[in-house]
């Protein structure tokens, strides 16, 4: 997991990754950092009294020096789906769990299942999170064993 970083981002850190990221046609800013192999641009720097150099996803890094700090269990979500991205309006804070499902394109629509249902139906059930009316269908629709 990416844990965030002891110092925040700082500003000549923030400064360089803007001068080093192009606009393309879609409107994204691109950085021209590494990509790690997860496929997302990341920034290092040396921090003064800090043994090792600080790591940090590029669009990370750009939250944390415009909007402060990544409350815990949330995460910073690419709207336009570019993981080099570095475009402040391309990003929004999503749970993890917001964010997890919008990956191999299931992105249903915020606050609803898969299926369209409301948040309201969003359980908690054994440590994930499932629609209540889909896991009643599920149950009811399954076969059953035999005894």
């Amino acid at each position: 997991m990416n844990r965030p970083p002891k110092y925040p981002t700082p500003k000549k850190v923030y400064d360089r990754l803007m001068r080093n990221a192009t606009r393309t046609a879609s409107g994204c800013l691109e950085s021209m950092y590494s990509r790690g192999s997860h496929g997302y641009a990341q920034i290092g720097w040396n921090e003064p009294g800090y043994a090792g150099a600080q790591m940090l996803l590029a669009h990370r890094a750009v939250w944390q020096a415009i909007n402060g700090p990544i409350p815990e269990g949330m995460t910073v979500d690419h709207m336009c789906h570019n993981r080099v991205c570095v475009e402040i309006a391309h990003m929004r804070l999503l749970t993890n769990f917001e964010n997890a499902r919008r990956t191999a394109g299931r992105d249903w629509p915020l606050g609803e299942c898969v299926n369209g249902h409301g948040n309201e139906h969003l359980k908690q059930y054994a440590g994930h999170t499932n629609c209540s009316i889909c896991r009643s269908e599920w149950r009811t629709q399954r076969p059953r064993r035999s005894a």
